[in-house]
């Protein structure tokens, strides 16, 4: 794997600096050449798409494999050459030519399912997905404090995280994120990505010699009008080896281990899956409270050093191919912890922008306050917040997170409710609802608000 060269970088390179257009890459194939997928891996899909069916038309074969209806009328009459394929009828005049599995077909469609068991659209070819990738770059886009502002409306931010986040967002550079549990870190960073404007097409599969890898995820991408966008002529339209999608999100926690970061088999129906930065190109990939996961901390800062590095991810299939492929995304670290303690200096230097996530002003969390009794048709008692924040608040040291106004509001809530009492959070309400939510630290040994 070392000893590649770094193809993915190049064809990155390449991309922006011939300006290579978009329309061009996304142009439907005219010839079975041009689908760049080896002969044996169309027909291998072909015939397993047939094998779910008594008999297709030329239609429906056209939306299973996404080429044009001539390129698989090319294989079918190939197929049909070599005994594998017949014309099915059912004299009817008005219905279409339709294609079913002769016997040695179906045989040999059970033989390609166990093999590999991917039944989607054609792949594209892994030089074709390093190209996609890098002229849909989110590096294209820029950032601004107004779209910001716009974009993270309901959100409460300072002038200081706006002036860190959005520069950070337009390096394209990884970001840690951190600070106390409950000031926002998670419920911002997910929201990211509907900064960027733009949206990406994301192929079905990605093909590698005669192995298919499939890159599309259903939870992970969200396709927008695929259906519209799909036009049977061969000039129209766009190649439907691919999908309009919005730029992905992808986000895990502790349940991250570094088999996700590769690419693994699925035993049960024999496909080959992309990991989880391969369907994170072209947007964000949050791991999320870095420091709980059961493998270690250095095992998954580790995994990033070169692709900070250089750009490139390097992967291998599990017949032991390598290969490897653009890292074009958004990488976000969010932590409780100090990133001085679970990185060293050489590492943070590859992350660039580490921000801090602390309490809230006075006047923000009132804000927040009075949102929230909006929200569940409340109204609180006068002096009610002043009660909240310099009694309770400053009396036990407890930050003003921005957590704490969302939580309480609800509990109050949630009582009011239960006991049928007028919808007003008065001090004794207050004070039932805050012993039920703070744990007594001192008795524990600890203080509010470690990570």
């Amino acid at each position: 794997m070392l000893n590649s060269t770094n193809t993915a970088s190049k064809d990155c390179q390449q991309t922006h600096g011939n300006h290579c257009a978009l329309d061009e890459i996304l142009a439907k194939p005219k010839t079975l050449e041009q689908t760049g997928v080896p002969t044996r891996v169309l027909e291998s899909l072909l015939i397993k798409h047939l094998s779910q069916a008594t008999d297709l038309d030329i239609v429906t074969l056209i939306d299973k494999l996404g080429l044009p209806g001539n390129l698989i009328e090319q294989l079918l009459q190939k197929l049909k050459a070599e005994a594998l394929t017949e014309v099915r009828t059912d004299g009817r005049f008005h219905t279409g030519m339709r294609y079913g599995l002769t016997q040695k077909g179906m045989i040999m469609a059970q033989h390609e399912l166990q093999r590999d068991g991917y039944l989607g659209p054609v792949p594209i070819t892994i030089d074709s997905y390093k190209k996609l990738v890098c002229e849909q770059s989110s590096k294209r886009e820029t950032i601004t404090p107004e779209r910001m502002k716009q974009g993270l409306s309901d959100l409460i931010l300072s002038e200081e995280v706006i002036s860190q986040v959005g520069p950070a967002l337009n390096s394209g550079r990884a970001i840690f994120i951190y600070g106390l549990p409950g000031t926002g870190k998670t419920y911002i960073s997910r929201r990211l990505v509907r900064l960027f404007e733009s949206n990406v097409y994301i192929p079905y599969a990605v093909c590698i010699g005669n192995q298919v890898i499939q890159v599309f995820d259903p939870i992970i991408h969200t396709p927008i009008n695929t259906r519209l966008q799909r036009s049977l002529h061969l000039n129209e339209g766009h190649d439907n080896r691919l999908v309009l999608c919005r730029r992905p999100e992808v986000v895990v926690g502790g349940e991250l281990t570094a088999e996700m970061l590769e690419v693994t088999v699925d035993p049960t129906f024999r496909i080959n899956r992309a990991p989880l930065q391969m369907k994170a190109n072209n947007g964000i990939f949050l791991i999320d409270d870095l420091g709980r996961q059961k493998v270690s901390v250095d095992a998954i800062l580790n995994r990033w050093i070169i692709p900070l590095e250089e750009g490139i991810d390097y992967l291998s299939l599990p017949s032991g191919e390598h290969f490897d492929i653009p890292f074009e995304q958004v990488l976000v670290f969010s932590s409780n912890i100090h990133p001085a303690k679970l990185a060293d200096d050489a590492f943070l230097r590859r992350i660039g922008y580490k921000i801090s996530f602390g309490p809230i002003t006075q006047d923000d969390y009132c804000y927040l306050w009075h949102s929230e009794c909006e929200k569940h048709g409340l109204t609180t008692a006068p002096e009610g917040l002043d009660f909240v924040i310099g009694h309770l608040h400053q009396v036990n040291n407890i930050p003003l997170l921005p957590c704490y106004p969302r939580d309480l509001v609800a509990m109050c809530s949630n009582q009011i409710s239960f006991f049928q009492h007028p919808p007003q959070i008065n001090h004794q309400l207050i004070e039932v609802v805050w012993r039920c939510y703070f744990v007594d630290h001192d008795q524990a040994g600890g203080n509010h608000g470690e990570g």
